[in-house]
């Protein structure tokens, strides 16, 4: 896929990575074979990982390795390459979830505290996997 292309793997990722974001705030619920998305599924290290989070998180990785023009070796000079907001966006997008998790008391309680910030947490993780969709 070529830079400024959006395919229909990258949408469907998208809307992966959306539903999981409002299910892994609290704003939206799933539960399908007696599992619920947001329920704690699995402890690595100490950190519990829902099935929500390892489906928004895979969806993020998913688009960037659905993209012919970038790879893992080269994400981060191609994320410094993206310019203003598109570089915010893309970082947010790799660090918000990492820490939504790994500090549940502070970063994961704030975006949980309220629907608005489970909003706004849904709104950075959505346009900063467009961004890394759109740009890389």
């Amino acid at each position: 896929m070529a830079k400024m292309e959006f395919d229909a793997v990258d949408a469907s990722l998208v809307v992966t990575g959306l539903a999981s974001a409002f299910m892994l705030v609290g704003i939206a619920t799933f539960q399908l074979f007696d599992v619920d998305f947001s329920a704690v599924q699995f402890t690595i290290g100490g950190i519990g990982l829902s099935t929500a989070w390892i489906l928004g998180y895979g969806s993020i990785v998913g688009t960037i390795l659905t993209n012919d023009n970038t790879e893992f070796q080269s994400l981060s000079d191609d994320i410094q390459g993206l310019q203003g907001w598109y570089m915010a966006a893309a970082v947010g997008t790799l660090v918000l979830p990492v820490a939504f998790i790994a500090l549940p008391d502070t970063v994961g309680s704030f975006f949980q505290s309220s629907d608005l910030w489970g909003l706004l947490y849904v709104i950075a993780v959505t346009a900063g996997q467009f961004a890394l969709g759109w740009m890389l």
